[in-house]
């Protein structure tokens, strides 16, 4: 890097290694670095920093873990671009390190919280190209028809935007932890018999209700829904083979 320095003297206090992540840290979130942006040679790096070449390789390892910057071999160490998966992935983990599984019952009701309050905030915020968005997200579940998997899959990215138009960034990171969770649900649920027929209704109403900046009627659109994939959530748990009372076993196979 020419010029002056981004990087302060950290000391030779203990725990080195953390004061340089969190230096660098600070640095990338900031925007200073930049993702793509190579950082010094390790010499250079430790000089600038006033530790030891240890120690930066520490912090630099500490980071990498973090997904905040990447070594590449023969190119050096790069700045990566900071997304929603560097909280997402260690949230998700940490839901299914709780003995393996959540309680579906726990899943409902933490979709309620969040989901209620994002389709009013929708109906709230909505930009004309937001709108634009869900109608060309509903074209894509009618096209779906009878693939079931298809259309799981799309009702998915139904919620997801329908978080976007909120437009708070928490509240997609907050839905974004569940996803796999909510994935393994809709994969238990996707060949429930006109499954399409029965939420699609349900899909319209809360767009209607966003379109019309109504959002008492987006909330209690969104909830009728939720209530509605429940009823067809326990339904299909009924009559599978094995009925899990807890979801985290389906990526693990511990039933079909």
């Amino acid at each position: 890097m020419e010029g002056e320095s981004l990087f302060r003297t950290v000391g030779n206090k203990s725990r080195l290694s953390e004061r340089v992540v969190n230096e660098i840290q600070s640095l990338i979130v900031s925007g200073q670095l930049e993702a793509g942006v190579k950082l010094p040679p390790e010499r250079e790096l430790a000089e600038e920093l006033g530790v030891s070449r240890t120690v930066v390789r520490e912090a630099v390892r500490i980071l990498v873990a973090k997904g905040l910057l990447e070594t590449k071999p023969g190119v050096g160490t790069i700045v990566r671009q900071v997304t929603t998966d560097q909280v997402v992935e260690p949230l998700s983990l940490m839901l299914r390190a709780q003995g393996g599984s959540i309680p579906i019952e726990h899943l409902d009701q933490v979709r309620h919280i969040l989901e209620v309050e994002i389709a009013g905030l929708a109906a709230m915020q909505a930009t004309e190209e937001d709108v634009a968005e869900l109608k060309r997200v509903m074209a894509r579940l009618e096209a779906f028809g009878d693939d079931s998997e298809a259309f799981a899959a799309g009702d998915a990215d139904f919620h997801r935007v329908l978080a976007q138009t909120a437009h708070n960034p928490l509240l997609i990171i907050l839905l974004d932890s569940i996803r796999d969770l909510m994935q393994e649900v809709r994969i238990l649920v996707a060949r429930y018999p006109d499954l399409a027929d029965r939420v699609m209704p349900d899909h319209y109403k809360i767009l209607e209700r966003v379109i019309a900046e109504d959002v008492e009627g987006a909330r209690q659109a969104m909830a009728e829904h939720l209530e509605h994939a429940r009823r067809i959530q326990e339904q299909a748990l009924k009559e599978s083979k094995n009925t899990p009372e807890k979801i985290g076993a389906l990526t693990e196979g511990r039933y079909a």
